[in-house]
């Protein structure tokens, strides 16, 4: 018997498939490999799996080692996209979706209340199967299962009941699940509300220890249910691969011309970015029209943050829909400044944090709490309250003066440098052990 660790993540979103959900364990199986492990990955087939967006490239950052097994799936996703058009569909977010149409309520109730606790529960059965498969084939003691979609924890959750003591169950929370910022807008009935809350308790009890993003997530679990304990967490938050960001990739430069600010990912109303583009409007017209700003967005904007945007700064922004991994992070570095619009929901820090920290451009934050502490410190910007539009106005204005000055902006490297997969991966060895 060999006595080399092994670990069994179940997660859905796999390489083929791109976005934000794909890139935490990508990024720490890779690391986990590195380090020696033995790691296998059981995701849905490709040709099955209902992903918002796919990108090929993040194929090759699959560690060689690492073993992917495949297994079936329904997905009532597909069929439902044929009958009411693939744009319909929510993304992540709801960011595509008018939420004050009758007609999207309803498709929401329907998607909510027929698979719960998502659409993807179609996978779990094909999953279970498997997974029992691979852990007695391969002597595996020790699985993860990562969600979203949380229909993934009801797997693990299966896999626990028939294994009991002989796997070490690490459940990991990209995001919560009845806390999530979009769950008001799914339109639960009374009984597939209470029905999340019976299974999302079930997890937290029969987890042997819980990983979640940050501490606001971990809050959130705790206030569920008395049968858990703090001790249970462990919080490790999302982070940027150092391999992303190569001395190639750094030395792209910026514009000399044009006064770039960029968004990457995904922007929803809920994001209330509205202040900064009036910062921006009032900056163009102060300065009769001549501040030469131009605003690249990478990824999905709601149609009313698109018309929000018009209005104040007309034509000078440009659209890309979704990209590659390796395009968004160049969209990063080929910008002056970078928007980051967070919630405002404590001890949480999303993935594009860490990407825009590592990409070494100054970062407007809109919204106090952890990303801003963390800008903060790692000294790559200022983050503002979304009632500062004087502060953000002159913010934007010193950012254009001083990169058309060749200013060199310069964070704090080494303390950015601390926030990789690499260093996050330590912390799943010692949950293994």
């Amino acid at each position: 018997m060999s006595n080399t660790q092994k670990i069994l993540v179940i997660t859905y979103y796999w390489p083929p498939s791109g976005g934000a959900g794909v890139q935490r364990w990508l990024k720490m199986t890779k690391y986990l490999a590195k380090k020696g492990l033995e790691v296998h990955v059981l995701t849905v087939k490709p040709e099955r799996a209902s992903y918002f967006t796919i990108d090929e490239s993040l194929k090759q950052d699959v560690h060689p080692n690492i073993v992917v097994h495949h297994s079936d799936s329904f997905e009532p996703l597909k069929l439902y996209s044929k009958i009411i058009g693939k744009s319909k569909v929510p993304t992540a977010g709801f960011s595509n979706i008018d939420q004050h149409k009758r007609k999207q309520k309803i498709i929401n109730a329907i998607r909510s209340n027929l698979f719960i606790p998502d659409p993807r529960i179609g996978w779990k059965k094909y999953a279970i199967k498997k997974a029992k498969q691979i852990i007695n084939e391969h002597d595996i003691h020790t699985i993860v299962t990562t969600s979203p979609p949380h229909s993934v924890q009801l797997i693990g959750l299966e896999v626990k009941k028939e294994f009991k003591e002989k796997i070490n169950w690490i459940v990991d929370f990209r995001d919560p699940w009845t806390d999530i910022y979009y769950y008001q807008l799914l339109n639960n009935s009374r009984y597939s509300h209470n029905k999340n809350l019976q299974l999302e308790r079930k997890v937290l009890k029969e987890a042997d220890s819980i990983i979640t993003a940050g501490e606001g997530f971990k809050q959130s679990f705790l206030s569920k249910t008395n049968a858990i304990s703090s001790d249970k967490f462990t919080i490790i938050t999302n982070a940027y691969d150092e391999d992303d960001f190569p001395d190639a990739v750094q030395k792209i430069e910026t514009s000399k011309d044009k006064f770039i600010v960029s968004y990457v990912g995904t922007m929803s109303r809920k994001y209330q970015p509205d202040v900064f583009f009036k910062a921006l409007s009032n900056l163009i017209k102060n300065e009769n029209k001549n501040f030469p700003v131009e605003f690249h967005f990478t990824g999905i904007v709601e149609p009313s943050v698109r018309e929000m945007i018009a209005e104040n700064i007309g034509n000078r922004v440009i659209y890309t829909p979704p990209v590659s991994h390796e395009k968004a992070i160049k969209a990063m570095r080929k910008s002056h400044v970078l928007l980051l619009a967070t919630q405002g929901e404590e001890g949480t820090i999303p993935g594009k944090t860490f990407e825009y920290l590592a990409s070494f451009r100054r970062i407007i934050c809109l919204g106090k709490g952890d990303s801003s502490e963390l800008i903060s410190h790692c000294q790559a910007g200022e983050s503002f309250d979304r009632n500062q539009l004087e502060a953000i106005e002159n913010y934007i204005k010193k950012s254009y003066e001083e990169a058309f000055k060749g200013i060199e902006f310069s964070p704090d490297k080494d303390s950015i440098q601390k926030l990789s997969w690499r260093y996050n991966s330590d912390k799943i060895l010692k949950l293994i052990k």
